[in-house]
């Protein structure tokens, strides 16, 4: 399929008028659909914000040209800047012209970083992909299951996701809630799926426990209302607290070691940014693909049985990542959970990990 139809290439006017060979632009491919492969990193933009605002800087200017700037470092991988999907007269327009690309993208294999627009698109992206049993995240401060899912809304989304009857989804967990945006109604809802929640409290005492949550996504959606008004000013809905700088960039370096990983969509903020803010989010682009070009495939395992009761469990670590996992049986095959060095010492302490037990209360 050819999709130039629904992208607004990127104008020569938002080029750095310098660069050194050293710099990302060096190694940037704005064309050339017929040689993006599995190999590959594609960014797109997003002009569609629904009910919020018309986007007024279609190709987010600012970031792009400050991401262009940056240091390629020792990458390898591919990187195609393929323009913006520009806003449609109507949502569903829109939305039919991104579902559209990143069918076609899908195919290539490519790993597709989706800049802009309202986080009600992460649906249509999760339709896109068209793969059941699918792994999605979010990064929010709330949780996206408002009641009313007959018209989709940035509140909604998460509602829609579970209740598709094309796709199912077999793991969804968000990182970053934070109390007061969060119902009861929905923290049950997320327990009787046997989805998870990790609060935003948690994540900023220890980052490292995101890692295996990150580990074996399909689509992760970013609501850039998850900053804190301190270190990021232009989301759609600022909040005094949430994630600074430093752990939005943690984070993004985790999602880029995932292997597995399909789409990120970063969504959810003004498209006339200050300064400050475009440099963050081109910074945010670049942990990603620097993790994606740094990723340690899995070797060298070593195996940890620890007795805990009437129970055996057995860990598995990478000497090579040296990333952890637990081994469960399901159907008599063996499973591997992506966990953390912690969880190892937890089951050494003698206590059982809660990844074992939540395990065993989704499946058993």
């Amino acid at each position: 399929m050819d999709i130039h139809e629904f992208l607004d290439p990127i104008p020569h006017d938002i080029l750095p008028l310098n660069h050194s060979n050293d710099q990302v632009l060096d190694i940037i491919n704005f064309d050339g659909l017929d040689q993006i492969d599995h190999h590959s990193i594609v960014l797109i933009g997003l002009g569609e914000y629904g009910e919020y605002l018309d986007a007024e800087d279609i190709h987010f200017s600012q970031i792009r040209n400050h991401f262009y700037q940056l240091s390629k470092s020792n990458w390898s991988r591919k990187i195609f800047d393929l323009g913006t999907v520009l806003a449609g007269n109507t949502f569903e327009d829109s939305s039919f012209a991104l579902h559209q690309v990143i069918s076609a993208l899908k195919n290539t294999g490519a790993t597709i970083i989706v800049l802009g627009g309202t986080q009600a698109l992460s649906y249509i992206i999760y339709e896109a992909l068209q793969k059941d049993l699918m792994k999605v995240g979010t990064v929010d401060i709330k949780l996206d299951i408002e009641g009313d899912h007959h018209n989709l809304t940035a509140n909604n989304l998460v509602t829609k996701m579970i209740l598709n009857g094309e796709n199912r989804i077999l793991d969804y967990f968000n990182l970053g809630s934070q109390a007061p945006y969060v119902a009861k109604e929905e923290l049950d809802i997320l327990e009787q799926l046997n989805f998870e929640n990790i609060r935003l409290g948690a994540l900023t005492a220890d980052l490292s426990i995101a890692e295996p949550y990150l580990r074996e996504l399909d689509l992760l959606s970013v609501d850039m209302n998850a900053m804190q008004y301190g270190s990021f000013k232009s989301a759609l809905k600022i909040t005094p607290n949430g994630f600074d700088a430093r752990e939005i960039c943690g984070l993004m370096r985790y999602a880029g070691l995932n292997e597995n990983l399909k789409v990120i969509h970063l969504s959810n903020f003004l498209p006339t940014l200050n300064l400050e803010d475009a440099f963050l989010l081109a910074e945010i682009i670049w942990y990603f693909v620097e993790a994606q070009n740094n990723q340690k495939y899995d070797g060298d395992l070593q195996t940890y049985h620890v007795q805990l009761e009437d129970d055996e469990i057995v860990f598995i670590k990478s000497n090579v990542s040296e990333r952890w996992w637990l081994q469960m049986r399901m159907d008599g095959k063996k499973r591997n959970i992506p966990c953390n060095y912690s969880d190892y010492r937890a089951a050494m302490a003698g206590e059982y990990p809660d990844i074992w037990l939540k395990f065993y209360k989704k499946f058993y």
